[in-house]
């Protein structure tokens, strides 16, 4: 089986995961500016807990966003460094594509995560069973603008929590579910990069970039995250 390093940086949610003896082991840690002082330690523990080293590597899948420009750069920087060494490809993984891989209904679904200066950035997808398509392209707009043609939804994401009481046109619908998921995680977005690694749809290292989706400068949230770490292990 390949070996294959997944980074998630996009989101206030830092996380790494790598699967070892079949089984992903993942690593995330939540907070306001965590991921620089976390992500190579993270990305260490689990290269030890698989006895490998950053040689080993077959691949490197990142998160390519949209989310934080900070997170994103990141997340990029460390996997361009460790594809770099390793002499392989990495693979670009939407975060929006990855946070609704984590919904647990099928079926009609928005993954949405906070742009801050009030907008979300936000995709939706049909899902069925492991697999998802997108419905739109990737999105960036007030919450009010968030647009479902379904009476059938379910929604993902942090946004909802920062800004529910501005989803005008979501709230009207008959049957709406919303899941208390809000980060994309490392463990999802590597599952996806395993299909696109079996397409050999990678790319070098150097041409890697993120999509930011819209080019203004973030502003920093005042919001302070408690920090904390979790090591989630037994994900097949």
């Amino acid at each position: 089986m390949s070996v294959i390093l997944a980074i998630e940086t996009a989101s206030s949610s830092c996380s790494v995961a790598l699967r070892v003896g079949g089984k992903v082991q993942e690593q995330s840690e939540v907070g306001n500016n965590v991921h620089s002082g976390v992500l190579l330690d993270m990305v260490d523990q689990l290269l030890k807990l698989a006895n490998l080293n950053a040689q080993d590597l077959d691949a490197v899948a990142v998160g390519q966003g949209p989310g934080s420009f900070t997170g994103l750069r990141i997340g990029v920087g460390v996997g361009q460094g460790l594809a770099f060494g390793a002499q392989c490809p990495m693979i670009g993984v939407s975060s929006l594509d990855a946070l609704a891989m984590q919904s647990s209904h099928d079926g009609t679904i928005i993954a949405m995560l906070d742009a801050r200066m009030g907008e979300v950035y936000w995709c939706e997808y049909q899902k069925e069973n492991d697999k998802i398509e997108r419905i739109v392209d990737l999105q960036v707009s007030p919450p009010s603008s968030v647009l479902s043609a379904a009476d059938k939804l379910s929604v993902i994401g942090n946004a909802w929590d920062v800004y529910a009481g501005d989803f005008s046109l979501l709230a009207q619908k008959s049957e709406l579910t919303v899941m208390e998921l809000t980060y994309p995680s490392a463990g999802a977005l590597l599952s996806l990069a395993e299909l696109k690694y079996d397409q050999k749809d990678w790319i070098d290292a150097a041409a890697f970039a993120p999509i930011y989706v819209r080019n203004d400068v973030a502003k920093k949230s005042s919001k302070k995250l408690p920090g904390r770490r979790e090591l989630v292990a037994g994900k097949g």
